[in-house]
């Protein structure tokens, strides 16, 4: 499989109040904003839903890099499937990894006012190719969708196929969930009927235009997922519950220096145990890998009562068991 270009689609933590107090800060957000790329071509639908979390009023998609650090500094974690093949591999920052942004372009700005919550945009922009021989290819944006009713939040499960999140946990009640779609990448992906279906009738209308008109839009439909998360809350205190789906890629996880790592195996399952203190904030969140689902799981906490280490473990036992 090709390895996919790494990108940055946020800048670096939030900073907290002056005061220090992180209530405002919801903390997958700033996690999952450190998110670069699997093997297999098929993660930008995350990309483009890092620009768009909730604190722009959209959701997340999907590809997954939890910013780290190694527990020694001559080890770095790897999770393994029964197999022995590595599925997460925690690396060391890179020039690439390191402040590196993605320019968020016109067309995709454009696409993504045109599409309604929920929506998979397919996009081709006329004359963009770099080449005269080059293939046309489509574009996609995505438009996020808060689910606040539990009903449809597993309705929306059912149809995907994505992993099942409970309604209550650990005494924290379901707010709402996102369940978001893989965005056609792969050369077999684009083989499919509905990508060559929707890419010659945009290439169709595009060379019928005259007024000089280079964007072609059009919503398609979609139904296999990338990323689902839930946010659950008990008064002033949330917890977030997210899953990417690897759809058989490979993650990597870079290690920062000022953060912490521990491993530690609960219900039989390896999980990463995440405290990572800066300069103005602090936060700690869970990770691990579902070797059934091929699947990587974030747990954070944050509000007014951020769960402890041995909280976090209880949740994660309860979700695992």
């Amino acid at each position: 499989m090709e390895r996919a270009e790494i990108t940055h689609e946020y800048q670096d933590i939030i900073r907290a109040t002056d005061k220090g107090s992180l209530p405002e800060i919801d903390v997958l957000e700033q996690v999952m904003g450190r998110i670069t790329e699997l093997e297999d071509h098929r993660r930008p639908s995350l990309k483009g839903a890092m620009r768009r979390t909730t604190v722009l009023g959209s959701a997340l998609t999907l590809i997954l890099m939890i910013s780290v650090t190694a527990y020694a500094t001559s080890e770095y974690i790897q999770i393994r499937n029964k197999a022995g093949t590595v599925k997460v591999q925690y690396v060391a920052p890179s020039d690439e990894t390191a402040g590196m942004a993605t320019s968020y372009n016109k067309y995709a700005m454009q696409a993504q006012n045109y599409a309604k919550p929920g929506e998979l945009i397919a996009y081709y922009v006329k004359d963009n190719n770099t080449s005269s021989d080059s293939e046309p290819v489509l574009q996609f944006e995505y438009k996020g969708n808060r689910i606040p009713s539990y009903v449809d939040f597993s309705a929306e499960i059912k149809r995907t196929g994505a992993p099942e999140l409970p309604e209550v946990t650990n005494g924290y009640t379901f707010e709402y969930g996102i369940v978001s779609p893989s965005i056609p990448m792969t050369d077999a992906e684009k083989r499919e009927p509905i990508y060559q279906k929707t890419l010659s009738e945009l290439t169709a209308r595009a060379s019928k235009a005259t007024s000089g008109e280079k964007l072609f839009m059009m919503a398609v439909p979609w139904s296999k997922p990338a990323f689902v998360s839930g946010k659950y809350s008990k008064g002033g205190a949330h917890i977030s519950i997210s899953v990417n789906l690897m759809h058989e890629g490979k993650m990597f996880v870079v290690q920062e220096q000022e953060n912490k790592v521990e491993k530690i195996t609960v219900a039989g399952t390896e999980v990463v145990y995440n405290s990572v203190n800066k300069e103005q904030v602090s936060y700690q969140y869970l990770n691990w890998y579902n070797e059934k689902q091929d699947a990587y799981y974030t747990l954070s906490s944050y509000g007014d009562k951020a769960l402890t280490k041995e909280q976090y473990l209880q949740l994660a036992r309860e979700l695992l068991e």
